[in-house]
């Protein structure tokens, strides 16, 4: 069992004055005892302040800058803490060890790597180098002469999932990429190769830097040592987002004297797709049975209407530490869910509400579980002339994946369009840039006639790899353009399902890492081109919103409504906040599992669930003041020109009546 403290006594201190600064929670932490420590930090509960006068309290105490260590998840937030220590005590902040664990871990290797025989000049590999290093691997091995062999990109995520995670290969293919299940040695293979030619270039990529300094501590017992005196007092921020192998490296190293506190909210966990580890967080006390156990539930951010509706969807979920956050700031609007009867009927109220808000639109957000749920609402701010930022990656019609997809129909549509020839024949295998044009001059000789790339002719001096695919996209043009035997339809959506189904949802399968996510996409843009009766039309008007930059973008720094997904919105706050697409299926996703919202779930679908609701929680509680949750009653079945009824989202269906009010 753990003890939960709370500090009860007024204090003072010399130079700072902890009794004003800061309230009867956040003083527990700050006059912690030491040992071990949880600090349970609830959204908008002035964590970042609390850590800062925690490390002054220290110093003030007679502990040395240098004895300390301040582990965070950038160097930047590392900086700014450290800088606010030194107006509170006027010391040099950089006398204390701060910033991420891979800066840590550079600065310790950078002294004592020659035990592992590597130089301490060693090169830092950043994520393409790597890429690269496993590209050269995999035609070292000719492996690149399988089509379905992912690309270096994708291997090099699954070789870091396993590094950060600390399990085998084998473990995370069958668990994340279970399509690959026959291709584990060969990624083993691969590790082997790029770890001795590292070895042999002296470089260390990313993930090393933390193997490495596992290894360093585990193997060499007076490193261990020298560094468990050094660091007389460990504080990690944002511990519910560390991975297993962080958390190992963090307990190695404070075993001497276990004075390790750590700050995170296992509410917040939502980065499990990273190799973030949950339980890392909520297990912390099983680790440590002598934890100290601090929340801290004042919310200095949204009104208390905003939290009861937090903290009644987060009460569902079975593993956490149980919390209630009040607020500061009064009852405030009561949140609205907003029933829709269609994808663009929310786009279209999203819109206008955001035109009726009294508040800058640097002060709207919306958040959303997928990147493509963004798709209708982009465009229809687009068309109302409302200026928006894309957070969540690039603009939906930019993803590479939409522009491939789009090419074919680009090239049937108009088959004097070079680029989209050339980009569409690029996605197979044996065909280069020297290639695809010698291949499109051929081609535009022949008056651009989609018949004559079926012939002898067109695929004249072609390798017999490059022959065979070239006629695969022939085939499939030939399908697309009624110029086949079978058309598959004409319509849009015929033809982009066509598209998906003929290779391109296998070659998204082995080239990509975000694979199921990427398939979201396109289901989406699918859906969204049932309306649509000609090609025409349908690139007509993708053409319209892909090209128009986001109005108002050339003044980035006025005035803009956020669109971000959830994960990257983490941290941050508006007054307004919309919360679409809360249907079962699409948030929750639970991938591999029921989306319907039905009981009798497995435990794996359990811990998924509990995750979306945390990611639900996240959301929510970046508003301030008004919070519009939105679903739609109707949405395309699997892209034909049917319509099926959908439910609610469970996250919305859980929630008690008091907690909102509705609206049609």
């Amino acid at each position: 069992m753990y003890r939960e403290y709370l500090f009860k006594e007024p204090c003072g201190s010399r130079g700072v004055d902890f009794e004003k600064e800061l309230n009867e929670e956040q003083r527990g932490v700050v006059f912690s005892k030491g040992g071990p420590c949880l600090v349970i930090a609830g959204a908008g509960s002035g964590k970042t302040r609390t850590l800062i006068y925690r490390v002054a309290k220290l110093v003030q105490d007679g502990v040395p800058p240098t004895g300390i260590l301040l582990v965070t998840f950038t160097n930047k937030a590392a900086r700014e803490m450290l800088s606010r220590v030194e107006s509170l005590l006027s010391l040099d902040g950089t006398d204390v060890w701060g910033g991420t664990f891979h800066h840590i871990a550079n600065l310790i290797l950078r002294r004592h790597i020659g035990l592992l025989g590597f130089k301490n000049n060693y090169t830092i590999l950043d994520e393409e180098d790597r890429a690269d290093l496993v590209s050269m691997a995999i035609t070292e091995f000719g492996l690149n002469e399988n089509k379905r062999f992912p690309k270096a990109a994708t291997v090099s995520t699954v070789l870091s999932l396993a590094a950060n995670l600390s399990v085998g290969i084998d473990r995370i293919i069958a668990d994340r990429f279970p399509y690959m299940a026959e291709l584990i040695d060969d990624f083993m293979l691969i590790d082997e190769q790029i770890a001795g030619r590292k070895l042999k270039l002296n470089a260390l990529d990313f993930d090393d830097l933390l193997v490495l300094l596992k290894r360093l501590l585990v193997e060499h017992e007076d490193v261990r040592a020298h560094y468990s005196r050094l660091f007389r007092h460990i504080l990690v921020d944002e511990y519910q987002d560390t991975s297993k192998l962080q958390a190992d490296v963090v307990d190695i190293v404070a075993g001497g004297h276990r004075n390790i506190m750590v700050v995170g909210d296992d509410a917040q966990s939502i980065y499990a797709f990273r190799g973030a580890h949950y339980e890392n967080i909520l297990g912390f006390t099983n680790r440590y049975p002598d934890a100290v156990v601090y929340k801290l539930q004042t919310n200095y951010r949204s009104t208390q209407s905003i939290l009861d509706l937090a903290n009644a969807s987060i009460m569902r979920n079975k593993k956490q530490y149980l919390k209630q956050l009040a607020a500061t700031r009064g009852t405030g609007d009561l949140p609205r869910i907003v029933r829709c009867a269609s994808t663009e009927e929310q786009a279209s109220f999203i819109a206008k509400h955001i035109l009726a808000e009294d508040v800058d639109l640097n002060e709207i957000a919306v958040l959303y579980r997928s990147h493509y749920h963004s798709m209708e609402i982009q465009m229809e701010l687009t068309r109302l002339g409302i200026p928006y930022e894309v957070r969540s990656g690039v603009r939906f019609f930019e993803q590479a994946h939409i522009k491939d997809i789009l090419s074919f129909l680009r090239f049937v549509n108009n088959t004097r369009d070079e680029l989209a020839f050339k980009r569409a024949l690029k996605l197979y295998p044996g065909i280069g840039m020297k290639t695809s044009a010698s291949l499109w001059e051929a081609f535009a000789k022949k008056d651009y006639s989609i018949p004559f790339l079926g012939t002898d002719g067109a695929a004249q001096g072609l390798s017999s790899r490059a022959r065979k695919t070239f006629r695969d996209f022939y085939n499939l043009v030939s399908l697309l353009s009624d110029t086949g035997a079978d058309t598959g339809g004409k319509l849009p959506s015929d033809m982009l399902l066509t598209i998906l189904k003929s290779e391109y949802e296998e070659y998204m399968r082995f080239a990509y890492a975000n694979f199921e996510s990427r398939l979201d996409d396109i289901r989406q843009l699918i859906n969204y081109s049932t309306r649509f009766k000609t090609t025409t039309e349908f690139l007509s008007e993708m053409a319209l919103v892909a090209t128009v930059v986001s109005p108002g973008a050339e003044e980035r720094e006025k005035e803009h409504v956020v669109l971000s997904s959830i994960h990257q919105a983490k941290g941050l706050e508006w007054k307004v906040v919309f919360i679409p697409w809360l249907v079962d299926g699409k948030f929750p996703v639970i991938r591999n599992g029921r989306n319907d919202g039905s009981d009798g779930i497995s435990e794996t679908e359990s811990d998924a669930i509990e995750e979306e609701r945390r990611l639900f929680y996240v959301a929510a509680t970046r508003a301030k003041d008004r919070l519009y949750l939105s679903y739609q009653e109707w949405l395309p079945d699997k892209g034909s020109h049917n319509t099926a009824i959908i439910k609610p989202s469970r996250f919305l269906r859980e929630l008690p009546s008091y907690a909102y009010e509705t609206q049609e």
